[in-house]
């Protein structure tokens, strides 16, 4: 409706300037005309052909003039109307594009490369402690003491070489109090004016949830190394009373007269050095959770031949990999080589000049171990393991079976060799 009205008042003002171009002329040319005639034929008033032809002239002339006078009032009439509702949309925007700005959680602030601030949203007056009209007419030294310094030159020179850039700053409020805030920058060029765009977020909370945090970490790993500490001293004790007990069955052992009965003692106290050594290990490693099994071993085996085999020409030889077993397994698995170590010295060189002792432990698959002992000795038959009556092969199958759920297979082909396999605890499941 608007424009229909404004289309209408176009066309007037075009057919009155036409109409009033077209009186205009018609006169000057009666006026023209007149001077003309008595100038040229005084007294002579018949009609004149030259004012006929200025008349028409005239005429046709505000005929064109109103075409083009109308035509051109439309296209300017055209390109206000586009004007104002371009004007009204990018008003629009502008209302949008500030209300995102205002309402941002982060602090939105432009600068000049001089620090002047530029611009500024409602969250840099909240998070500083200022109104738009303050900030407007202060500089960044003045919420920021780092930039009035070298250090504060320096962040504007490399905000503008890398374009981009992220840190952390102490900023201060209205009322004196310092925070911590983390800022990205921005650098932009426009209108032959260079700005900085930065985003500011108050993280004090953040700060403060960090420094919880990290006392809590500190409280923590302090309470762990005193449980390190606790465990280790436990494993110590109760690796010094196993010598107690494997003293007192030495003691015993001396008073003795009957060789079975000295037998038997040898041998527990022996097992009780087996158990009590990898106590040992456990308190000297940093790690209380395994035990490196190549290591235990090679300690057991040079304990049991000093024990065992001093006077005896028995080579021995540990073929093992870096296997970490729990506790528990690694006390089950030291005494089942301890039987069969033993059992080895013992019997496989009966009549022998000499032999040799092979102790294993490897990784098999599916996350299984394999170990066990291999000897060149005489042999024996493969199910003596399984069905003798023995305490040690008694003890070698009830740990197998009943606490490892492993399996045991002997070859008697060349000598005698016993392996066993079993799929070991994990640490939390020790």
């Amino acid at each position: 409706m608007i424009s229909k009205i404004k289309k209408m008042s176009t066309d007037n003002r075009a057919k009155i300037q036409a109409l009033g171009f077209a009186i205009v002329g018609v006169i000057g040319v009666a006026v023209v005309d007149r001077v003309s005639i008595h100038l040229i034929t005084p007294g002579d008033d018949t009609f004149s052909l030259p004012f006929f032809i200025g008349v028409v002239f005239f005429i046709l002339s505000a005929f064109f003039l109103y075409t083009l006078l109308r035509r051109t009032a439309l296209i300017a009439e055209d390109a206000l109307i586009k004007l104002s509702e371009y004007q009204k949309k990018e008003k629009e925007e502008l209302q949008l594009f500030n209300f995102a700005l205002d309402n941002s959680a982060d602090a939105i602030y432009w600068f000049t490369m001089d620090t002047h601030f530029f611009y500024v949203n409602d969250a840099a007056c909240s998070m500083l402690g200022y109104s738009k009209e303050e900030l407007l007419t202060m500089s960044l030294e003045s919420v920021d003491h780092a930039f009035p310094t070298e250090q504060g030159e320096q962040f504007l020179r490399e905000i503008k070489e890398r374009k981009k850039l992220r840190f952390e700053r102490m900023q201060t409020r209205k009322d004196g109090s310092i925070f911590p805030a983390e800022i990205s920058a921005s650098y932009f060029y426009s209108t032959e004016q260079e700005f900085i765009c930065a985003f500011g977020r108050d993280i004090t909370e953040q700060k403060e949830k960090e420094k919880i945090i990290i006392d809590q970490n500190a409280a923590l790993k302090s309470s762990l190394q005193d449980k390190e500490v606790l465990i280790k001293e436990i494993h110590h004790r109760v690796k010094n009373n196993l010598e107690v007990i494997s003293s007192l069955l030495q003691m015993q052992n001396r008073r003795e007269t009957n060789p079975y009965v000295k037998e038997a003692l040898s041998k527990s106290q022996s097992r009780i050095y087996a158990i009590a050594l990898v106590h040992e290990m456990l308190y000297q490693n940093s790690d209380l959770a395994t035990i490196n099994m190549k290591s235990h071993l090679e300690r057991l085996s040079r304990a049991m031949i000093d024990l065992y085999a001093q006077h005896k020409n028995i080579t021995f030889h540990l073929n093992a990999e870096n296997i970490f077993l729990t506790m528990d397994d690694a006390v089950l698995v030291a005494l089942i080589i301890h039987e069969l170590f033993l059992n080895a010295i013992k019997h496989a060189f009966v009549g022998l000049e000499s032999g040799s002792i092979d102790i294993f432990i490897r990784s098999g698959i599916n996350g299984s171990v394999i170990f066990g002992v291999n000897d060149n000795g005489v042999g024996i038959n493969g199910d003596t393991v399984k069905t003798s009556a023995s305490l040690g092969c008694q003890l070698i199958n009830t740990i197998t079976e009943v606490q490892l759920n492993g399996e045991i297979v002997s070859d008697s082909s060349n000598g005698f060799k016993c392996s066993i396999t079993f799929i070991p605890k994990e640490k939390g499941n020790a």
